[in-house]
Parts: structure tokens; C-alpha cells; sequence
């Protein structure tokens, strides 16, 4: 189990991907597997995969990569995934799975079925099941309920099987020993930074080397896909007039949702944190107790909180003078919510020890806990009802109009008939940015780029309310000219031949550190300042070098026969020299408390591991034939 931790994989991205695919798509529904001969694709036992199938697949699988990979999708990754042979074959995974549950008693109840219904909050009101709530979401998403219950149970009865495969893997104590050790185990280090910016002065840049290197690059300065899109657009707002609000509607929706309109106490604090590692030994435990009480000794005499914070605090919110902002008891570490909360405004806490370090805590405001009045939100609930029932007439409108639109086969022209307002702009827009007058829409953008040209959408749901779209032109990734994106060009050239220089000499001082036997000398005779890390751990990076990955591994490799790093290690955009000072155990008590943390990440991986194992195993030993090539 442990080499799964130090496992290096050069194509990650496409991995982890293909794994969530295979768990998450499995349990996907809507697969008739018809047995119209012209239509087959692939035999399963005596159960038929259609192109329907096949096609309904593929289509989920593309929104899956497209979740996944936003932008970075196209054509070239779409052949390494092997996209089209992937939905073939989870599509077999779902009947080889779905023919086992049978086969081991595991089919969906009755009983299973209306209670996985019922818990589905989406078909919920006021925290209850509502029928024609139900029906409404249904219809929204252009199925009956007969036909959702139909995919639910199948989806039920697969979700037993993965469930009974899994509770087979255990988790050893060895295990779980090897992996804390890995985790916990701490070092020192010595190491030189060798930062690009520093040589960036030494660069000349050379027009027909940044052409060269432009040429070389050109998929970097490609423009994504971009499209031409007319649609209408159903806004929410524009329905309001024509609903309005029972008092007993108003009433019953302040009883309905006491959470709403109760507000915890809040406070508002700055902070100045002096990190300590909760098992630091004592000497370091005294050493910054010592620096925290000067600071807040000099903020009790009234110096600056803020600036305090900026020039001591080792916190993230050090930029903004310490700053929290209000927070409410839950939103903290205990011992620092009593702090914070046991204080008046303008009043400064002692120190406060978390598992961050050293704390001084400044309270700035306290709002009090408080109900908010009904007539005092009475406002707020009527916008909320009016839009809610707002929402049901844009989107009744909005699939109104999606039928004429495909009826026309043309958005603009359905619009000019029905007498709405069409939009359709010259422009040229891309995934990412937003349309006029409806704003940014990630999730129906995602819809209308993957229409083909003259395609019309179905109904979209954004923020504020429905769109249906209709592609008008699509502009294939385009490189822009040399002179268009030069600026640019040139100075991303000259920033990867200061990285070049600055990797050159990473590997010259490790060769003199190498020869001499001294990384300080070395770096001394070429002008370099070294740093000395504290104690640090694979899961608690130095505050300072903060590694992790691969950088974290190469370090950790090493020994103290093999002190010093075998190559410059990129880290950040910068290279580090590093060379071993000191290596020690985890201490009992953190290897103690992070021990159910561990047995539970192995054995979900072992889990994931014995659920592909089975699953290959039926593959290997099904009746499967590919009657036609895709």
C-alpha cells in the first residue's frame, strides 16, 4: 500500500480522471439497451447496446471530461482518453453489474426505492416530500416519474453491488504503521534558492529567437474555440408582476424556515499568529512564546494592531493588518473561538495557543445573537415566494418557446413570430465569458458549446432565470499571428531563458557543493545566501519552504550518505540546492492521533482497488462481442 503514496505518475491528470469516470458514470442511468438488430453495437450475454445507448454515453461522458478539464478539453485530449472506447466500455461494466445483482439477490425493494425518493432534497419543501414539487423537477429535466423510478432502482441496485464488493478489503496494522511513518517522519534541511527573476537582466532578447521560440510554442498563444450564439433569454425578474403572495404564504414561510431569520453572535477580531508545530519541543515552544509576548506587549501599550500584524503576524490574513472579519463560534478552532468570543470590543487576549501556534487576538465588534421580526422580513419573503413562483412561469415560457424554436429550426425567427426579443450580437464568444444582458453563465455556456452549428439548445437554466440558444458559427482553436501576441511572446521568452540560467547554476553549485564536500562553502565563493529549515514533515511543509509533491519526495530522499540533491529541484517556479542536516522519527503521540485518519484513506483506496479488480474480472470473463466498430 505504501508505494501508492510514493507513487510518480507523468500522466496524472488523465488518471485521476479516468477514475473518477469509471465510478461516477457507472451509476448513471437511462440505458434501454433496445435489441433492433440494424441499431446493435455490442452483445452482452443475451442484453443488446444500441447506438441510442451508446450515443446518450458518450454525451455524459463529455460533460463528465468537461467538468473535469473546463478549457483544456479538445480533440487531442478527447483521442488520449480513448473517449469513445471508454463509453463503450462502461456501458458493458453497467449490464456485467447489473447481471450480478441479480444474480446475488441484490435487486432494489419497494420499500428502498420510495425511501432514497423521499430523502432527495431537491424534491423537498419545507424539509417534507412534495408530489407536485417532484413532478415539476421531473418535468424540468423532461422525464416522467415513471421513468426516473425506472433508472433510480437500477442505479440502487448497482450502488449494492460496489457496496458488497467493498466491504471485502481490510486494512492491516503494518499498514497503516508504514503509511505514518512516511507521512510523519521529519527532517532539516539546508538549501539555496536560485530564483529565475534574478537573471533575468542577463537575458538579451533576440527577435528571431523569440520567433523561433514562438514557433516551437504556438499551442501555448492559441485562442480557445469560440462561437456565435442567438437566444432568448427568460429572465425570473420579468415574472414577478404577474404572481403576488397570500399572507398565510408569508407567514407560513417564516414559520417554515426559522434558520433564516436567526442570526448566531458574531464577532469581529485581528489576529497576530506565531506558527509552532503542536509537537515542537520545548526549547522552540519557548523561543517564539518569547517573541509573541514583546509584540503583544508593545500592542498593549498601544501601538498599531494592524501594522503589528503586517510586520509579525506569519498568518494569512498578515496583508490585511490580521483581519478576520466576523466569524461565528463553529467558524474557529476552539480554544480560539473562547478567546475571541470572551472579549468586549477594543480588548486584546493574552496568548492563545492553538495547533497553529501562538495567537493575539484584538476584538474589533460583536454583533449580538438575534431573531429577526416577521414584519421586519416580510419584504425579503415576499421577493423570495414571488420569485420562486416566478421561476415556474419563466421556465413554463421558456420550454413554450424551445418547442417553436425547434419547430422553426431557427431561434430568431420563432422569437420574431411569438414576439420576443431575440439576441443575436456579431461577436465571437468564447466558453468563458459572458453574454450581454444575462451576465455569466458557466453551466449554459457548457450546454451551447456543445451544440453543433445551427443546433438549438434546450432549456438552460442560469442565475436569473432560462435561456434557449442556437449556434450561429463556430470558430475552430486558432493560432493569432506573431506580431498580434509579440508583447507577450517576448517576455515569456525571455523568462524561460532566465529559468534556463538560473537551472545552470543550480547545477553548477550543486557540482562545487558535490566536490567540496560543503553546500555553505560553495554557495559562499558564488555570492549565495543559505537557509536552514526547521523540522518538517511530509503532511506539515516548513512555514518557509513549504514543499510538498515531488519537490517534498526528492528532498526526503535524502540521506546521510547521500546528503545533497542529485538535481535542482523545481519548486514554485524557482530551484533548490538541498542538502541534508538532520532526520528523525514521528513522535508516538502524532502518529497516535492521526491512526484512524490513516486506516480510513487506506482502506477507501483498497476499497476503490478490489472494486476495479472485480470489475476487470468480469470483463475478463463475459460474453461480450462488438458487432459493429464505432
Amino acid at each position: 500500500m505504501l508505494a501508492i503514496f510514493r507513487q510518480h505518475a507523468t500522466s496524472w491528470l488523465i488518471k485521476v480522471a479516468l477514475f473518477a469516470i469509471v465510478i461516477v458514470f457507472i451509476f448513471w442511468g437511462g440505458y434501454s439497451y433496445q435489441s433492433r438488430k440494424a441499431s446493435r453495437l455490442a452483445r452482452v450475454g443475451d442484453v443488446f447496446i444500441t447506438y441510442a445507448d451508446y450515443n446518450r454515453a458518450y454525451d455524459q461522458l463529455l460533460n463528465v471530461y468537461r467538468q473535469r478539464f473546463g478549457n483544456k478539453l479538445n480533440q487531442d485530449l478527447l483521442k488520449q482518453l480513448d473517449a469513445k472506447r471508454q463509453a463503450m466500455d462502461l456501458l458493458i461494466d453497467r449490464v456485467l453489474i447489473a447481471q450480478a445483482a441479480r444474480k446475488l439477490g441484490l435487486e432494489t425493494t419497494a420499500e428502498e426505492l420510495q425511501r432514497e425518493i423521499l430523502s432527495y432534497p431537491v424534491f423537498q419543501r419545507n424539509g417534507r416530500f412534495d408530489q407536485q414539487l417532484y413532478v415539476r423537477v421531473l418535468r424540468q429535466n423532461r422525464m416522467t416519474p415513471e421513468i426516473f423510478e425506472q433508472q433510480l432502482a437500477q442505479d440502487l441496485m448497482l450502488r449494492k453491488v460496489e457496496s458488497f464488493v467493498k466491504r471485502q478489503a481490510v486494512v492491516s496494522d503494518a499498514e497503516v504503521e508504514a503509511v505514518l511513518r512516511h507521512a510523519h517522519s521529519q527532517i532539516r534541511v539546508a538549501y539555496v534558492t536560485l530564483d529565475p527573476k534574478a537573471f533575468e537582466k542577463k537575458v538579451r532578447v533576440d527577435e528571431a529567437a523569440a520567433k523561433d521560440y514562438f514557433q516551437k510554442n504556438k499551442d501555448t498563444y492559441k485562442e480557445p474555440e469560440k462561437r456565435q450564439l442567438a437566444w432568448v433569454a427568460f429572465p425570473i425578474d420579468d415574472y414577478t408582476k404577474d404572481v403576488s403572495v397570500s399572507e398565510e404564504e408569508l407567514k407560513a414561510y417564516y414559520e417554515d424556515h426559522p434558520e433564516e431569520f436567526h442570526r448566531e453572535k458574531q464577532v469581529r477580531a485581528r489576529h497576530i499568529l506565531f506558527r509552532l508545530d503542536e509537537n515542537a519541543p520545548e526549547d522552540e515552544v519557548k523561543k517564539v512564546e518569547s517573541q509573541a509576548r514583546d509584540v503583544l506587549a508593545k500592542a498593549r501599550k498601544g501601538e498599531d494592531f494592524a501594522r503589528l500584524a503586517e510586520q509579525y503576524s506569519q498568518g494569512p490574513s498578515a496583508s490585511q493588518g490580521g483581519d478576520l472579519g466576523y466569524f461565528k463560534k463553529d467558524q474557529m478552532v476552539p480554544a480560539f473561538t473562547d478567546a475571541a468570543f470572551a472579549l468586549k470590543p477594543g480588548e486584546i487576549s493574552d496568548l492563545v495557543r492553538t495547533r497553529f501556534g501562538y495567537h493575539i487576538i484584538k476584538s474589533e465588534d460583536v454583533r449580538p445573537e438575534e431573531t429577526i421580526p416577521f414584519e421586519k422580513a416580510r419584504a425579503q419573503i415576499e421577493l423570495t415566494l414571488k420569485r420562486e413562483k416566478a421561476r415556474d412561469i419563466a421556465y413554463e415560457r421558456a420550454r413554450d418557446f424551445a418547442d417553436a424554436a425547434f419547430a422553426d429550426g431557427d431561434v430568431t425567427k420563432a422569437a420574431q413570430r411569438m414576439k420576443l426579443s431575440a439576441q443575436a450580437p456579431p461577436q465571437w464568444f468564447a466558453a468563458t465569458e459572458p453574454l450581454p444582458k444575462v451576465g455569466r453563465a458557466p453551466k449554459a455556456m457548457k450546454e451551447f458549446f456543445a451544440l453543433d452549428q445551427d443546433q438549438i439548445s434546450n432549456v438552460i437554466e442560469y442565475r436569473n432565470g432560462y435561456l434557449v440558444a442556437q449556434v450561429k458559427g463556430i470558430k475552430a482553436p486558432e493560432v493569432p499571428p506573431f506580431e498580434q501576441v509579440r508583447h507577450r511572446v517576448l517576455s515569456d521568452f525571455k523568462a524561460d531563458q532566465a529559468r534556463r540560467e538560473a537551472e545552470k547554476s543550480a547545477k553548477e553549485l550543486l557540482e562545487a557543493a558535490a566536490t567540496a564536500g560543503d553546500l555553505e562553502k560553495a554557495a559562499k565563493e558564488k555570492g549565495l545566501s543559505v537557509a536552514q529549515s526547521g523540522w518538517f514533515s511530509r503532511s506539515e511543509p516548513d512555514k518557509d519552504l513549504m514543499l510538498w509533491g515531488e519537490a517534498a519526495e526528492a528532498v526526503f530522499r535524502l540521506t546521510k550518505d547521500q546528503p545533497l540533491t542529485k538535481e535542482p529541484v523545481p519548486w514554485q517556479g524557482k530551484f533548490l540546492v538541498c542538502r541534508l542536516l538532520d532526520r528523525r522519527d514521528p513522535s508516538p503521540e502524532k502518529m497516535e492521533k492521526d491512526r484512524q485518519a490513516v486506516r480510513a484513506q487506506l482502506l477507501q483506496t483498497k476499497q476503490n482497488q478490489l472494486w476495479q479488480a472485480w470489475l476487470s474480472k468480469k470483463r475478463r470473463e463475459a460474453d461480450v462481442e462488438i458487432l459493429q466498430e464505432i
